[in-house]
């Protein structure tokens, strides 16, 4: 009975044609091995399971072909099927992380300088070579610098920083690209033909998400499905990878949105009792958090999030229940999450002490809007019953989270005393620009300063207001003070100290709210000086 094959081993692809998604890379070496001017040495680099190594072996043959079709090997010569059998010496497959030493190198050197037994070429395959010491770079330098006409170097990585700039500099080097999820699909569903099994298109587009690019990783967890079920459906693939499933990720969502903690404890009590795996849970619901996001911000192209038509309904429904603002909030969370549960001991915790952060800092998030929202009915309430009466008719507090800070005391070292010197100042073309700018961080102690007028000093760096409403002596604080200094840098271009001088007016009249609160008082109506300032 012969021995079963793993099925990324059965159907490694033979020829560049069987390569998925790199048509980039397949193509130039084709039209490299047609036209014979092929490199002395290549680097491959790119994530797991996309093609490297499969790709180096294909060129290994293609270039002592004896029949080469269209750049391909024939696959029928001896050199090909001794090639695939593992029989040919001329084709020498080096793994880097065991074999990184100097001494090693050397020994490859000493062989290199051999002639080939049967091929015209002799080929050196080195995976991982970024595991290779520095002494051994340094000695395999000179050979790759100069190698002889008969030896080709092939090395393949996944981590292209590791591999130094003089090794980097005499070859050709090629990207290899994740491989996306409808070919990954596409290419799992050719297999399941020509196998004994069949597989739903929402069990490969799933088997394909979670291989994270890598054809090799979606071939392997296909023959893990494969051993449970003939008949693979989206069941059997959270059966056999022990992944949580979708619709769990939904209802967890749910929860936060609706800021319901228990309910999203108790999913994950129950996905714990069935033993799945809490940290591949919270990186689904990392992706599923990031499809969100995406239908928030691009809304028309849901082909960004690579999903199933059901599943881009679900979560068009989930996401109206966020703000945006709300899943990077999310988002953030759980990715930090996922990063402290590599190093915790109880990796349960983490996720449920996470989500219950979320839940909480959402609920605070809708109680602080609703503080506000009765704060502001408050405030209109009053408004219509001074438009209506001229006074008010009760001045209700509205409920407040927190109480209210108190003011900064009043900034009167900045007022100027007396009359100053004006000849050294020159007037600011440019006030009211200044007023609109500083009226955006503080509108309270910028409306005093209607029908003030400014003076600049660019010798000593003052800016002096000449101002006309009282009420401003009492409000300008030094907090005020900086936040008008960098209101009247970003429009003047320069940084200025803020000075003011009170000025009266030929004809003094009170302020309107003064009048206001005055006819309250004498009603009967008390008005404390912090709402009179609040108004």
């Amino acid at each position: 009975m012969a021995a079963y094959e793993a099925l990324y081993r059965k159907w490694r692809p033979q020829t560049f044609e069987d390569i998925v998604a790199q048509p980039h890379i397949t193509r130039t070496l084709k039209n490299q091995i047609m036209r014979e001017k092929t490199a002395h040495a290549y680097l491959f680099t790119g994530s797991r399971g996309t093609g490297k190594t499969t790709c180096a072996r294909i060129f290994a043959k293609a270039v002592n072909c004896l029949h080469p079709k269209d750049g391909d090997p024939c696959l029928e010569c001896e050199i090909c099927r001794d090639a695939e059998a593992g029989a040919l010496t001329d084709i020498i497959e080096i793994d880097g992380a065991s074999n990184n030493g100097v001494d090693e190198v050397r020994s490859l050197r000493g062989n290199a300088a051999l002639l080939p037994v049967r091929c015209k070429y002799k080929v050196y395959v080195i995976d991982e070579v970024h595991m290779m010491s520095a002494g051994a770079f340094n000695a395999l330098l000179k050979m790759i610098e100069e190698p002889p006409p008969y030896v080709k170097f092939v090395f393949a990585t996944t981590e292209i920083h590791k591999v130094p700039a003089t090794i980097l500099s005499r070859c050709q080097r090629f990207d290899f690209r994740r491989i996306l999820p409808e070919d990954i699909a596409g290419r799992i569903q050719y297999i399941a033909e020509h196998e004994s099994f069949s597989v739903s298109d929402a069990a490969a587009h799933r088997i394909a998400v979670l291989a994270d690019g890598g054809m090799r990783d979606a071939l392997s967890l296909l023959d893990q499905c494969a051993a449970v079920s003939e008949e693979i459906g989206l069941e059997t693939v959270e059966e056999a990878v022990g992944v949580a499933g979708t619709e769990s990720v939904y209802e967890v969502l749910r929860a936060i949105a609706a800021h319901n903690a228990s309910a999203a404890l108790e999913r994950i009590d129950l996905l714990y009792q069935q033993s799945k795996d809490m940290t591949r849970f919270a990186d689904e619901l990392s992706q599923q958090l990031r499809s969100l996001m995406l239908l928030k911000t691009a809304p028309g192209d849901v082909s960004l999030l690579g999903a199933m038509p059901d599943d881009v309904k679900t979560l068009q429904e989930i996401a109206q229940s966020f703000t945006l603002a709300g899943i990077l909030d999310a988002l953030s969370a759980v990715r930090q999450c996922c990063d402290r549960m590599t190093r915790a001991g109880n990796r349960r915790m983490e996720l449920e002490m996470t989500l219950i952060r979320l839940c909480s800092d959402f609920q605070a998030q809708k109680g602080d809007v609703q503080a506000l929202t009765d704060r502001i009915a408050a405030l209109e309430q009053q408004l219509a019953e001074l438009k209506r009466n001229g006074v008010p008719a009760a001045l209700p507090s509205a409920p407040r989270r927190d109480p209210q800070p108190k003011r900064d005391a009043p900034a009167n070292n900045l007022q100027i005393e007396g009359k100053p010197d004006t000849s050294k100042y020159l007037p600011v073309k440019n006030w009211a620009t200044v007023l609109e700018r500083f009226d955006e961080v503080n509108p309270s102690v910028s409306g005093l300063l209607q029908g003030s007028d400014a003076f600049a000093n660019d010798e000593n760096g003052i800016l002096l207001m000449l101002v006309k409403n009282k009420l401003f002596r009492k409000l300008f604080s030094q907090r005020d003070a900086g936040m008008l200094g960098q209101a009247a840098q970003q429009v003047l271009g320069k940084k200025y100290s803020i000075r003011f001088k009170m000025v009266e007016t030929a004809e003094e009249q009170p302020a309107p709210a003064d009048v206001l609160f005055q006819r309250a008082r004498e009603q009967g109506i008390e008005v404390t000086e912090q709402e009179s300032s609040g108004i």
